[in-house]
């Protein structure tokens, strides 16, 4: 069951119609764990870094204490399931799956891909075809799903690795791959994302030579395809600046487009106003908690989405938990870059380091236009940090920090 249910949950983690599935998936595999207890939660003490712990402890407790001060308890209160326990649960499953049974590792690698392919043929045959396959948007929406490909590019790493953690030299199925996801992410219409591309892509350069199989021959043939990449999402990057511009040059309302850039200076600013209000322990759980602050923002155009939140990451962090739950949660992403350089030393690991590592870059850079620590994202954000450690703890004995 646990196989099944890990495996079916990362196939669904780009639909935003199977929010009820993945947390049944979730619990299912939860369940499956709690039938060996006793190992599980050895291995979950064993395997989880000091440093991880002593720092997500204390956000996880602030989150959800926060509910006790928060401005809009409900709403908080509201939270805590789908932004808090699923993403530690998510955490805490494939953490312990992987560091009992790293064999799952080929098939959870094979269900991230075929979910993520599948959600963009979805999109397309729905957008394209007139094919109505579901009432809502199938992949959550252009930011929702360009983040999740952020999420997925560093897997794709292991095209050019041996086993146990490559699917083998395959540098045409990598290129391959690679444009696939530059189709993907081009059709979401997304910017920020190229930006975060390049910094996944910076990450592996950076470190791919110290993985065991960089021959001199294939590190010039990756640099060369890296060289290719940087290319293309540079020129991805200012097509898609000069495409917005071209088509929103004049809103119906006679406003110029350009003035669109103002809205994030103008959302932080707002934010920083409201900071001052609760600058230690912040206004509640929730990246929207403060939605009635930022509202005034959206402009008055039709059909403009409505801003609710900061639209950076640590900006609502701060403002939810205040500077100590965003000094916890920076804590925490330090601590997990801190396990994974780690793991570049280790030549069976350092493949696992490389993937954490990027997965981190392209999650910071993603994260600072907007806030996509959020449903099925933040759950496999995590889910993917659990899966690495755990990973990385089963191929060898059990150290801690």
């Amino acid at each position: 069951m646990l196989a099944f249910a890990t495996a079916a949950f990362l196939v669904l983690t780009p639909f935003s119609m199977s929010a009820g599935w993945r947390g049944a998936l979730l619990g299912m595999a939860g369940i499956a764990l709690a039938t060996r207890l006793r190992s599980g939660l050895a291995a979950l003490a064993a395997h989880t870094p000091r440093a991880v712990a002593a720092f997500g402890i204390p956000w996880l407790a602030i989150c959800a204490a926060s509910v006790a001060w928060s401005v809009d308890r409900e709403y908080s209160l509201g939270e805590l399931k789908p932004e808090l326990l699923y993403p530690l649960l998510a955490f805490v499953v494939f953490l312990v799956a992987a560091s009992q049974n790293r064999s799952s590792w080929p098939r959870w690698w094979l269900a991230i891909v075929a979910g993520t392919v599948l959600a963009f043929i979805g999109t397309l045959l729905q957008d394209a075809g007139g094919l109505t396959i579901a009432h809502r948007e199938i992949d959550a929406g252009p930011g929702t799903f360009s983040t999740h490909l952020v999420l997925v590019l560093q897997l794709l790493f292991a095209l050019d690795w041996d086993a146990p953690w490559g699917r083998g030299h395959r540098p045409r199925a990598l290129l391959l791959a690679l444009c696939v996801l530059l189709a993907a992410a081009w059709y979401s219409g997304n910017r920020i994302i190229w930006v975060a591309f390049g910094a996944q892509l910076m990450v592996g350069v950076a470190t791919w030579r110290r993985l065991p199989t960089a021959r001199r021959e294939r590190l010039a043939m990756l640099r060369r395809l890296a060289a290719v990449a940087f290319l293309a999402f540079a020129v991805a990057f200012a097509a898609s600046l000069a495409e917005r511009y071209e088509r929103n040059l004049l809103h119906d309302t006679g406003v110029p487009a350009g003035l669109e850039h103002d809205l994030r200076p103008r959302l932080w600013h707002v934010a920083w106003e409201r900071f001052q209000d609760a600058p230690w322990l912040g206004h509640g759980f929730g990246r929207e908690v403060l939605a009635a602050s930022f509202l005034p923002v959206t402009p008055p155009h039709v059909g403009h989405p409505k801003l609710r939140h900061a639209h950076n990451a640590f900006i609502d962090m701060a403002l939810e938990v205040g500077a100590i739950g965003l000094a916890a949660f920076l804590g925490l992403l330090g601590a997990l870059a801190w396990r994974y350089r780690a793991m570049l030393a280790d030549p069976a690991l350092a493949p696992l380091g490389v993937m954490g590592l990027a997965l981190l870059a392209g999650f910071v850079v993603k994260n600072l236009t907007d806030d996509f620590l959020h449903r099925q994202n933040g759950v496999l954000f995590w889910a993917l940090n659990g899966m690495l450690l755990g990973l990385a703890a089963g191929a060898r004995a059990p150290r801690r920090d």
